[in-house]
């Protein structure tokens, strides 16, 4: 929301006497100009690819249409079945989830690894039992949306940063690899939060009778002014649009999202689930988050949840398809459930159409104490709070050993999965869309038009940066925001304090740069 330098008339300008005033005034809006350099090409990208990532199902329904519907028929096939003709048709395929068809028009999606290592969604016609294709999920143009918007699709240079769970728990390592694309959208972000703070400072009015104008450009204004006042207008409305992005999408990041995460664990535990009979170890994946980083979306307050283990001596085991489960020792045979009796278990759980079941994972190296995981079952993600849980059966007999909803989140972790599904436009349905779309739209228009605004009052054949103010000094407010903000997003505090120390030490001292960034 950046305006510019000379033009200083009206509800834009400081209306305090002094030329402290105006000093601070010129300060905060090169710190809002510079902000919007930092953040704006990222939250730029954000927009573009978020819009995709909120029409995933439509966008995904229409480019893979032969494969995600089919033609509605009374007949089925068995969930079993089905995975038998998966893995006839692709040799060597790893079963990791399953995901059945959530109406009569949808295909069944197996979800795993193919012989040559490559995670892959195989669909077939729950109808026929025909398998209708495969494709690489990230593949697709909504796959490489999320890349970009979660780690500008390179996460191979890393670098190892200190971990919350590492100080304070036994066995969590210290220091964790981070990608360095994630410390940048980090960064950026806050840096957006710092753009959108500052604008709503610099255009607030401080002229009695002037509030109108935050909502009302002035169209008739020729030149640079008209470009202000719409820039102005648009930059109200989204500022606190932008606050909501950034707050509610800082949870998925690798470090900051980690950190929260453990914060969050640690203060308002999401409550335990009772276990039925029988109170066993964990499972051979010990966290629900462990089964995301496979491949499976599940909701981001369920992250830090332990996956329960099942009771190789559980009454009815062996019930199902008589599949060998590896490794039965002594006792009886260890035989999975059938698909087709965890999908009617989870159905009559109150499971939503659409969930998906996650196959266990069993850890039998030591034969005096082998575990054996359950299968994981997810309502939808993302979905609205009310339709959101997980259950958990016992892999031999398909029994229930564990049912968690929304209800058993700590306070943290739901208020925080609140912000995530409005983020991603399903928590209020339509409403929740139409207003991200909005935002993402707003943020366009905002590049727009700062863009224009440069360019109307750069001087020829220069950069046109704002120039730095002499001997300023912060409002102790502006200082307090500056230092809750870099307690609350570290990477952003550092980053903020090193160009601090370059625009005062490094560029003050070079000639060419004082004049670059407009110090006299």
């Amino acid at each position: 929301m950046g305006q510019t330098e000379d033009d200083t008339q009206g509800w834009e300008s400081p209306e305090q006497p002094g030329a402290q005033a105006s000093r601070r005034w010129r300060s905060l809006w090169r710190t809002h100009f510079y902000a919007g350099m930092l953040s704006m090409p990222l939250l730029v990208l954000f927009a573009l690819t978020g819009l995709f990532i909120l029409y995933t199902q439509p966008i995904q329904d229409l480019f893979q249409d032969d494969w995600r519907t089919v033609p509605s028929s009374s007949r089925s096939v068995s969930l079993d079945d089905q995975r038998a003709e998966v893995e006839d048709a692709y040799d060597g395929f790893e079963i990791a989830s399953v995901t059945p068809p959530r109406d009569g028009e949808h295909s069944t999606v197996f979800s795993g690894t193919a012989a040559d290592g490559s995670f892959r969604d195989v669909f077939v016609d729950p109808h026929s039992g025909e398998v209708l294709g495969s494709s690489k999920p990230g593949d697709d143009i909504v796959g490489l949306a999320n890349r970009l918007h979660g780690f500008l699709n390179n996460e191979t240079v890393t670098v190892k940063l200190p971990m919350l769970a590492g100080l304070l728990h036994d066995g969590e390592p210290i220091l964790a690899e981070v990608p360095v694309t994630e410390i940048a959208l980090e960064i950026a972000a806050v840096w957006g939060l710092t753009m959108a703070l500052t604008g709503v400072y610099l255009w607030w009015p401080r002229k009695r009778g002037t509030g109108k104008a935050l909502i009302k450009p002035r169209l008739g204004k020729p030149g640079r002014a008209r470009w202000r006042d719409l820039h102005a207008v648009g930059g109200v409305l989204l500022a606190g649009l932008i606050v909501f992005f950034v707050m509610s999408g800082m949870p998925w990041s690798s470090y900051w999202g980690s950190n929260w995460a453990t914060v969050a664990t640690e203060v308002t535990p999401n409550e335990k689930p009772s276990f039925w009979e029988w109170e066993g170890p964990t499972s051979a994946v010990p966290t629900v988050g462990d089964l995301d980083r496979v491949g499976n979306r599940i909701p981001w307050a369920t992250n830090q949840e332990e996956v329960p283990a099942s009771d190789p001596s559980s009454p009815h085991h062996g019930t199902g398809s008589g599949e060998e489960a590896a490794g039965g020792g002594d006792g009886p045979p260890t035989k999975l459930a059938s698909l087709d009796l965890i999908a009617t278990a989870a159905t009559d759980e109150g499971m939503k159409p659409g969930f998906t079941i996650n196959m266990p994972a069993d850890v039998l190296e030591d034969p005096d104490e082998p575990r054996y995981g359950a299968f994981a079952v997810f309502n939808p993600w993302p979905g609205r709070m009310s339709n959101q849980g997980a259950l958990y059966l016992d892999q031999f007999s398909g029994r229930t050993i564990a049912h968690s909803t929304a209800a058993t989140w700590g306070a943290l972790q739901w208020t925080t999965e609140l912000g995530v599904q409005t983020h991603m436009g399903t928590q209020f349905g339509v409403v929740s869309r139409i207003l991200m779309t909005a935002g993402c739209l707003l943020i366009l228009w905002m590049a727009t038009t700062a863009i224009v605004m440069w360019w109307k009052r750069r001087p020829s054949g220069k950069a046109g940066l704002p120039r730095r103010p002499n001997d300023v000094r912060t409002p102790k407010s502006v200082l307090v925001v500056a230092v809750v903000l870099g307690l609350l997003y570290p990477l952003w505090g550092i980053s903020a304090l090193l160009i601090l120390l370059a625009d005062r030490y490094v560029i003050r001292s070079v000639p060419p740069l004082r004049r670059a960034f407009g110090m006299r």
